[in-house]
């Protein structure tokens, strides 16, 4: 793999980021000094988006035959936009896509196999670089159709400015104490509650939900079958989450107030807690906010709880120009070398191949960097229900009506239950 040494520098370089609308696989041909232009699309917050820069930076900056150019597209509608310029034959030659929607790319064959290129002296990275488990749906057939491009366990951020103004006792006080469990978040968030804040907000997806089936011993899927409604441990950890929003200890992000996500209402000091990976970091390091990391907080016997480690893939558009000049800045971009030129100092992941593990402990801020290598060593990507194209969505349905107050705890495990093997047997 001779590509996969060197040093590169980055002095500097401007970062620029340019509209979807003028991105497009047949327009990716040559640029005026005769290298091959890329498109590359992904989506995250200003401050990850600059995050991804540096290492299209450090690529565009080392070759002498392609040039990537990165584009934003919002969070809210990513997958939407992707899909409908893929069918229009408008799509950018590489891009991110999402563990619970790889499968219908897959499925579709709009993205291009990457078993042998990985093989090849072309390639910055091979398959056994990155950790064991993060593969998730994106291989189907012992063939590759994604590399991770990190990942990121989840694990809770709290506002620790707000936990002193209101007199209440921080999770990493009761986690010291090895009492952070479930009875000690009802606690804090009850506080935050009377204290006039929001405690918690909770999101409506899978791999949201799955994090406090998994911090109670509960499983939702286990050796390829749905065992959701037949674990008492699931359905105790649907009923949590159902009462704490229905008590108003968490807020459920569908009910936030218009324009405000959970991100806005913890950087205005509006709730103490949220639920995420390292993407929300370089974002809150740009605030004034005293904020910490904490481990999800546990029912089991664990002082590390097992959690979703949601991981994005990055894939080569099968019906690009340049689909090997793609692939190759797809194996830059996953490598040891792209991942510690985006991930280090205020890095927005966790690297997903080893031997860089520093680049997530060391800044000064947040404290305790290393929870994120805790959690990534005890957490698990969400593997079976993300293998039927479009489950995901349908179990998000499903969850936000619950949590809307219309569907009880045992109602909706049974009908995640029912869908879920509906349509894995149907994929």
């Amino acid at each position: 793999m001779k590509k996969r040494s060197g040093v590169f520098v980055l002095g500097g370089m401007a970062i620029g980021l340019v509209a979807l609308a003028g991105c497009s696989s047949s327009g990716s041909s040559g640029s005026g000094d005769g290298k091959v232009e890329l498109t590359f699309s992904a989506w995250g917050n200003p401050a990850e988006l600059k995050v991804y820069q540096r290492a299209v930076d450090a690529f565009n900056e080392q070759s002498d035959s392609v040039e990537v150019e990165l584009t934003g597209i919002p969070n809210d509608n990513y997958f939407q936009t992707l899909t409908t310029r893929l069918q229009g034959g408008q799509a950018p030659d590489l891009f991110y896509v999402g563990a619970e929607d790889i499968s219908t790319l897959i499925s579709n064959g709009t993205i291009e196999p990457l078993s042998e290129f990985l093989n090849t002296d072309a390639s910055y990275v091979t398959a056994d670089e990155f950790a064991d488990g993060l593969w998730g749906a994106s291989q189907k057939d012992n063939e590759i159709y994604g590399l991770p491009v990190d990942c990121n366990p989840f694990l809770m951020y709290y506002n620790k400015g707000m936990f002193e103004e209101a007199g209440i006792k921080t999770p990493q006080e009761y986690f010291d104490e090895g009492n952070w469990n479930w009875e000690a978040m009802e606690e804090v968030t009850s506080q935050l509650r009377d204290a006039g804040k929001y405690g918690f907000v909770q999101e409506g997806g899978h791999g949201n939900i799955i994090n406090w089936v998994w911090a109670n011993g509960g499983l939702f899927a286990e050796d390829d079958q749905i065992v959701a409604d037949e674990n008492d441990l699931t359905l105790e950890a649907f009923e949590f989450v159902e009462r704490m929003v229905a008590d108003k200890n968490f807020i459920f992000s569908g009910t936030l107030p218009e324009g405000q996500g959970m991100d806005a209402m913890f950087m205005s000091n509006q709730v103490g807690m949220v639920g995420a990976g390292r993407w929300l970091t370089p974002m809150f390091l740009e605030t004034s906010i005293d904020f910490d990391y904490i481990p999800w907080p546990t029912n089991t016997e664990e002082e590390i709880p097992s959690v979703n480690i949601a991981t994005a893939y990055m894939s080569a558009n099968a019906k690009g120009d340049h689909v090997e000049e793609a692939m190759e800045f797809v194996s830059f971009y996953t490598s040891q070398l792209g991942q510690e030129t985006r991930l280090d100092g205020e890095g927005n992941a966790v690297p997903s191949v080893e031997g860089i593990d520093e680049v997530v402990v060391n800044q000064e801020k947040p404290e305790h960097g290393s929870y994120l290598l805790d959690a990534r060593q005890t957490g698990r990507v969400v593997g079976l229900e993300f293998t039927a194209p479009g489950l995901n969505k349908e179990l998000e349905d499903i969850y936000e009506v619950m949590l809307l107050g219309d569907l009880s705890p045992e109602e909706a495990v049974d009908q995640a239950a029912e869908v879920a093997r509906d349509m894995l047997g149907e994929s």
